[in-house]
Parts: C-alpha cells; structure tokens; sequence
C-alpha cells in the first residue's frame, strides 16, 4: 500500500521545515554580552562559529548571514597574515533608537590596525531583541569623539 499525504499537508510540512523562529535576547545587557562572546571567538580566529553563536538571533534571512559568515572567514584569513593576531578588542559604543534598535561597536585591536564591528539588534514589541545586522570596516572616522 502506498502512503498518500494530502496537498495541504505537504505545503505545511515544508512551509514547517523551512520556517525558523528566533530566538530573543531579552534585555540589553544580554545584547552586550552575546556580542561580546562573538568578540572572544573572532579573537581565537574562529570566525564561523562566531556567526553561528549569534545565529539562533537572526531576525533575518539566515541564507544571506551564513554567505558573510562564509565572507568574514576568509577575509580575516588575509587580515591575520597582514596584520598578525588580534591583541584584544574594546566595547566602542551602544546606540540606541528608543526601544526598538540597539547598535553595539566594538573595535578589534591588531599591533597596526584596528576594525570596528557594529552588531544592529530590532524588537519590533517588547518581547525581545533580533539580530538584523552585523558589519565590519576598517572605516573608523566616525567612531571618534571630541574628548571630555
């Protein structure tokens, strides 16, 4: 006997299948030390996992993260064998858009050179934060600050 599976059934099962449902990160603090795990692990040159740490967040299209964790991997490759091993990172700046976006900077730190990570978070109600976005540049005009 063959198994039957109605149309509709099979539209769910594979509307299920590729559905994901992030998880939240629930209060800032938790942002700052998720971003701040990702930090330790780009530090030990483990970029992917990195990415992975911070994936259960996305809040987006988990295809287009996983091709720039892909990206990062091999770019910092190139970066380690001009610039050497990272020597530490710091916490920059969160910015905040009231309470629905929070932007966290950090700065990796090499002998010669530094590059600023911008981790952008969304909660679109208060049921917890997203991850929407991360970035790196070796771009660091904006990042100073007239001196207090």
């Amino acid at each position: 006997m063959r198994p039957t599976i109605s149309l509709l059934t099979l539209i769910w099962l594979l509307t299920a299948s590729s559905m994901t449902v992030a998880e939240v990160l629930a209060t800032r603090e938790d942002i700052r030390k998720q971003t701040g795990s990702f930090m330790d692990m780009i530090a030990s040159g483990r970029i992917v996992a990195a990415y992975s740490s911070l994936r259960p967040y996305l809040g987006v299209d988990s295809g287009a993260y996983d091709d720039s964790a892909k990206e990062a991997a091999t770019y910092f490759q190139q970066v380690r064998k001009q610039a050497g091993e990272p020597v530490g990172s710091s916490h920059v700046a969160t910015e905040i858009i009231a309470s629905d976006f929070t932007r966290e900077t950090w700065l990796q730190k090499f002998e010669a050179a530094a590059i600023a990570w911008r981790f952008t978070y969304y909660q679109p109600d208060v049921s917890g934060w997203k991850l929407v976005g991360v970035s790196y540049s070796t771009e660091l005009d904006d990042l100073y600050h007239t001196a207090e």
